[in-house]
């Protein structure tokens, strides 16, 4: 459709219109002129509403070409956002993941000693709230926890979880020992050694409080019991209940059906003491 503002009215009153205007003249009565006038009305009137409407259309056409830009702007806009939210999410979940390093004292200094560190085995078996021998707590058991990290050469990893985090560790530091060796074969000494390391990475392993109370308890008496005085082979026979008890009592939690371990059974220790002798 032509631009209807580039009209140009026609010569009505030229000869080329000569024949309309004597019809128009003779059907009306109207003068030659009045004619003319009355031609130009008409086509004026028809010129402005053609012109009218190409506004309109040129007006509806401006306005929808707007209103796509804007939601062509508006959708970039939205997909940038989205993106935007996209990366921060990402970024929120990767700070998350990422291990963070704890602080330290600017005036502190390394303790004295290094404290021993007993085997990934047995502090897998405390944090699982497990039976492990007193031995992985002796200077021994760390000496040979050490030896074990210092010559793992094999290929073979696990999953394990420390300190609330996942980790890789060669699965052989999550074996038993072949030169554990149970309680009661430890010297009385070690035992001694050992029983507070334990109860030392016990404590770490938040072990119910009313549980470390009694191992404490038990523990104490069985030092400074009166047999191991009384008696030639008293430590052996500490170490002989110390053994049995320990063993029976994680056996019978696991049934919920324990004893409080820091009660000492007399009758039992009279029993195992007669037992050595006996032999």
């Amino acid at each position: 459709m032509a631009d209807p503002s580039l009209e140009v009215c026609p010569d009505f009153a030229g000869d080329l219109y000569a024949s309309i205007r004597e019809d128009l003249i003779a059907a009306t009565g109207a003068s030659a002129q009045e004619v003319v006038d009355q031609l130009v009305g008409t086509w004026t009137e028809g010129h402005n509403a053609r012109v009218a409407k190409w506004d309109q259309l040129r007006e509806d056409k401006a306005r929808a070409e707007v209103e796509i830009e804007w939601a062509c702007t508006a959708q970039d806009e939205e997909e940038h956002l989205a993106k935007e939210a996209e990366a921060e999410k990402e970024h929120l979940d990767a700070k998350k993941k990422k291990p963070k390093m704890k602080g330290f004292s600017t005036t502190a200094t390394v303790s004295d000693a290094i404290a021993p560190r007993p085997s990934q085995y047995a502090v897998q078996k405390l944090n699982n709230f497990e039976y492990v021998e007193l031995w992985y707590f002796s200077p021994e058991g760390c000496k040979d926890a050490m030896k074990l990290l210092l010559s793992i050469t094999d290929d073979t990893f696990s999953l394990a979880r420390l300190d609330n985090q996942l980790t890789i560790c060669p699965t052989s530091a999550f074996k038993a020992s072949k030169a554990a060796l149970p309680d009661h074969e430890l010297l009385f000494s070690t035992f001694l050694r050992a029983k507070n390391l334990f109860l030392t990475h016990a404590s770490t392993a938040k072990w119910p409080q009313t549980h470390l109370d009694a191992l404490a308890l038990f523990f104490w008496h069985l030092e400074n019991h009166a047999i191991r005085n009384n008696s030639e082979l008293g430590d052996i026979v500490i170490l002989h209940y110390a053994s049995h008890m320990r063993l029976d009592w994680y056996n019978r939690l696991k049934r919920d059906d324990s004893f409080n371990m820091g009660i000492i059974n007399k009758i039992l220790m009279r029993s195992i003491n007669e037992e050595m002798w006996d032999r």
